[in-house]
């Protein structure tokens, strides 16, 4: 009988600790190519926007969304922080360090899981990013 309880109390943290995941992930710069969309935009921050400081929600397979948030600046360089799900607005917040990056206009892309239709990018320090682009 214990071991049964054991086993019923290991399978209700499992769920818990199942739905308590970041709600975004970090996708590899080495996939874009399995997102036409998403490289051609990258492209364009490259080649035609190197000081572009800003973000744009993109649609990706399976109905997700990818955000791409460029620093505008080779100096700079992005991690994400969190995300936030709030009733009528999606808060993505980035973390800038100070780096020398081989990319032109560095940039990070991050995918949601359940995105609301409006969208903010900031920084630690509460600076929004520029939408769209």
């Amino acid at each position: 009988m214990n071991l049964r309880k054991a086993l019923v109390g290991l399978f209700v943290m499992m769920m818990i600790l199942s739905g308590c995941g970041k709600g975004y992930w970090v996708m590899k710069k080495s996939k874009l190519d399995e997102e036409p969309g998403v490289r051609a935009h990258v492209n364009y921050l490259q080649n035609e926007k190197p000081d572009r400081r800003g973000f744009k929600v993109i649609d990706i397979n399976e109905g997700k969304k990818l955000v791409v948030v460029s620093t505008g600046s080779s100096k700079v360089e992005l991690e994400a922080v969190s995300v936030e799900y709030l009733e009528n607005q999606t808060v993505v917040t980035v973390k800038e360090i100070e780096a020398d990056s081989d990319e032109i206009n560095p940039y990070i892309l991050i995918g949601l899981d359940k995105p609301v239709s409006k969208f903010k990018v900031v920084n630690e320090d509460g600076e929004e990013y520029e939408i769209g682009f």
